[in-house]
């Protein structure tokens, strides 16, 4: 069994974004330029669909992404994957290994990048609304925990940065070498500037360059 916690926050997560979704299908999504909320669902659901894929298969090799069936309402679609998805989930081993961006991929870890997934892209949702509130706790103690597995070494040799969330009492250490600096603020803005959101927190300049660099996900 898996996270109960973590199961709720994403349902509650999802649901969020889809009732963006729903208020206004076409309108544009400032985090990627050229998606719509309607755009935004269908990759967050292709994602949600490939963890079902995973959890059943436990493949050992990258799947792609499954896409919508033709014709379907992609927000009818994001919504039953959505529940499927968590329902799997909740029925799943976390210590089973497969295919995963981390040293050792398991489907707890899939979990969690469900957590932030869902999450992060339900507040891309509202900001197409102008509404910039904050990540839920889980959501950025998730993605803050997952940082240094999953997008560090797509940044190459990094300086060691020291990241400190005072409303949770927790810090992270990313990088090597010489020290880059200190970072402080809500777990919140620490992650959502890693992430290339807008947020209040000033990164050292290679570190701002190296995680501004990074590729976000291809137009669904």
């Amino acid at each position: 069994m898996l996270s109960a916690d973590y199961l709720s926050t994403i349902r509650s997560e999802g649901r969020r974004l889809l009732a963006c979704a729903r208020r206004d299908p076409v309108r544009t999504v400032p985090q990627y330029p050229g998606w719509t909320l309607t755009d935004l669902v269908s990759h967050t659901a292709s994602v949600h669909a490939r963890t079902i894929l995973i959890c059943h298969e436990r493949p050992q090799e990258r799947p792609a992404l499954p896409q919508p069936p033709e014709g379907a309402d992609i927000i009818e679609w994001g919504e039953s994957t959505l529940e499927e998805m968590i329902d799997t989930l909740d029925a799943a081993d976390p210590e089973v290994t497969v295919w995963g961006f981390w040293p050792i991929p398991s489907i707890g870890l899939w979990e969690r990048r469900m957590v932030v997934e869902t999450g992060l892209h339900r507040w891309d949702g509202e900001q197409a609304f102008g509404e910039e509130g904050a990540l839920t706790e889980n959501v950025a103690v998730a993605g803050l925990e997952e940082f240094g597995d999953m997008w560090l070494a797509r940044l190459g040799e990094m300086p060691l940065l020291e990241v400190v969330a005072h409303d949770v009492a927790r810090s992270w250490r990313y990088g090597s070498g010489t020290t880059a600096g200190r970072v402080e603020g809500t777990a919140s803005d620490l992650y959502l500037r890693l992430m290339s959101r807008p947020s209040p927190v000033t990164l050292p300049a290679e570190w701002a360059a190296g995680v501004d660099a990074l590729d976000g996900p291809s137009k669904p």
